[in-house]
């Protein structure tokens, strides 16, 4: 399994994880999508590949027709309600931000149970204990360009002590909205 993680600080968010595959100690494939980016939220999910494409492709056409229905953005309630349906009906684990009512980003986890915990930093997968420990110190504040490159850092260190994650890097990045960007 691999290794994704997510970051909150009031200039937004950050969600990061690696492509490597594995399946019996043997590397499978780097090519395997686990980030994703739906516009105005973002997810990144560990699990089987399958079960990883399912979510992706259920939890894009859901925001997707809720935008045509309501004509507005999902909140962050509702988006980590989405997913943790989703993720509870395909075996998944999910992290994912999106804004609230008022603008604010927020991060969420999601167990593949459907519980959802509201977190500033979370990491999921074969190496969550190691980003764990980089994570518990780091300094958030310096902005979210150094915020990614946190993530960036801690996933290639992550691979360098647990084989099951590559070095092969997804980011996607939801910046502090601004009048045009707050939900509709």
């Amino acid at each position: 399994m691999a290794t994704v993680l997510g970051i909150a600080t009031p200039e937004g968010a950050v969600l990061a994880g690696d492509r490597r595959e594995t399946s019996g100690g043997s590397v499978e494939s780097e090519a395997v999508r686990r980030v994703f980016d739906y516009d105005f939220a973002g997810a990144a999910v560990v699990g089987e590949v399958g079960g990883i494409q399912e979510f992706d492709r259920r939890f894009e056409a859901e925001l997707r027709s809720h935008r045509v229905e309501t004509d507005e953005r999902m909140t962050v309630d509702r988006v980590a309600r989405t997913a943790s349906d989703i993720v509870e009906a395909v075996g998944v684990d999910a992290l994912v931000v999106a804004r609230d009512s008022e603008g604010e980003i927020h991060l969420r986890e999601i167990g593949s149970d459907g519980r959802v915990l509201s977190t500033d930093a979370a990491a999921l997968g074969s190496g969550a204990s190691i980003a764990f420990g980089r994570l518990e110190g780091a300094d958030t504040d310096e902005g979210l360009d150094a915020v990614e490159e946190l993530a960036r850092e801690t996933l290639r260190v992550v691979a360098q002590r647990n084989p099951d994650t590559g070095t092969d890097i997804d980011a996607f990045r939801l910046e502090r909205a601004t009048d045009a960007d707050a939900p509709s």
